[in-house]
């Protein structure tokens, strides 16, 4: 009976840690650089990936990152990926390299004869660095084998790197409205979670606004937030002038062993004008996806970029791919054209 009990107490203890990483370095791929790339790979809609065209024999060709310098409390690398297999064969592989100095060490290799790995929306794998603490290193993405045409594609979505902190509260999100009228009162939802080792207390989250700077709403926590555990701050605000502007919060603690999460992202809001207007958008490009959403990172269309807009502000509108006869009924009109091609 002692040892089951000692076996539980080892579990939990080696479970603590799970809750309480911290991701102090990422890359999502929205505006990479420095990243070093041969043949077929490449770094497109928000991901870094290896594809099968052009048709390559007896290839070896490899996507390698920036120098990082690893955090003294460096934990471990968490990549998200998906590989999609057309013909497997044993002399096919994909291998993830970890690079400290001349010193290449291999963290995961697969052989494409296994087939596809993971789920296409991407599937995490993590590997320890705590050997590599405080050191500069690289990440190394390999493929190799007969021909390229073996392979479909190497989509690596996501790369995260992890930390162990004693004392680190995140702001993890704010939900809230996105629009309101004057004089009408909203509430603003702001999570917070404390990502360190230690129980943390007697901490205080600001809430403030873009447009003007001004402090909304201050709240202090005397309650202790154990490691990993979250808590969702209520934040009530009633505008009294018309504007667009954001809404986002700042935790300050005693102490803190990591800053880059004490600010939370932003919630738009737009408070009405007391003025009614008619908005027209009018679709008339040739529907191919050549803007990037600079806060989704993905390829869109024109007309998706400014409805995402309008719809972000609570603001109606008419969307159409023929304009009308008659313009007369709208005050505003948006027309979208797209990229063509003369001859």
């Amino acid at each position: 009976m002692k040892k089951l009990i000692y076996l539980l107490i080892l579990v939990l203890l080696m479970k603590i840690p799970i809750f309480a990483q911290t991701v102090y370095w990422e890359e999502e791929f929205n505006s990479a650089t420095n990243w070093t790339m041969e043949g077929n790979w490449a770094i497109s809609s928000g991901f870094l990936q290896f594809y099968w065209s052009p048709d390559v024999s007896n290839f070896d060709m490899s996507a390698i990152s920036p120098v990082i310098t690893l955090h003294e409390n460096i934990d471990e690398i968490i990549v998200n990926q998906y590989l999609d297999v057309f013909s497997g064969t044993p002399n096919e592989v994909a291998e993830i390299i970890i690079i400290h100095g001349s010193e290449e060490t291999v963290l995961w290799e697969y052989v494409l004869q296994g087939g596809n790995w993971g789920s296409p929306e991407g599937t995490e794998i993590m590997f320890s660095l705590s050997d590599y603490a405080g050191m500069d290193v690289q990440f190394k993405f390999r493929t190799y084998g007969a021909t390229t045409y073996n392979w479909n594609w190497w989509n690596i979505y996501n790369i995260k790197l992890t930390a162990y902190f004693n004392n680190d509260l995140c702001l993890h999100s704010i939900i809230g409205p996105n629009n309101l009228d004057m004089n009408q009162s909203g509430t603003w939802n702001v999570e917070i979670k404390n990502l360190g080792l230690e129980p943390q207390s007697n901490f205080s989250v600001d809430l403030f606004s873009y447009k003007t700077s001004e402090l909304i709403d201050n709240v202090t926590i005397t309650n202790e937030l154990l490691s990993g555990e979250s808590e969702i701050i209520d934040f009530t605000w009633t505008p009294v002038e018309f504007q667009n502007t954001a809404l986002y919060a700042i935790v300050t603690a005693n102490e803190d062993d990591f800053t880059e999460n004490d600010i939370s992202e932003s919630c738009f809001l737009r408070v009405n004008p007391d003025a009614e207007f008619s908005i027209l958008v009018w679709d008339n490009d040739n529907d191919i996806e050549t803007i990037i959403d600079p806060e989704k990172g993905d390829y869109i269309q024109g007309e998706v970029g400014i409805t995402r807009a309008l719809d972000a502000a609570g603001i109606n509108y008419d969307l159409v791919s023929s304009l009308p006869a008659g313009l007369n009924d709208y005050d505003i009109v948006f027309a979208t054209m797209g990229c063509y091609c003369l001859s």
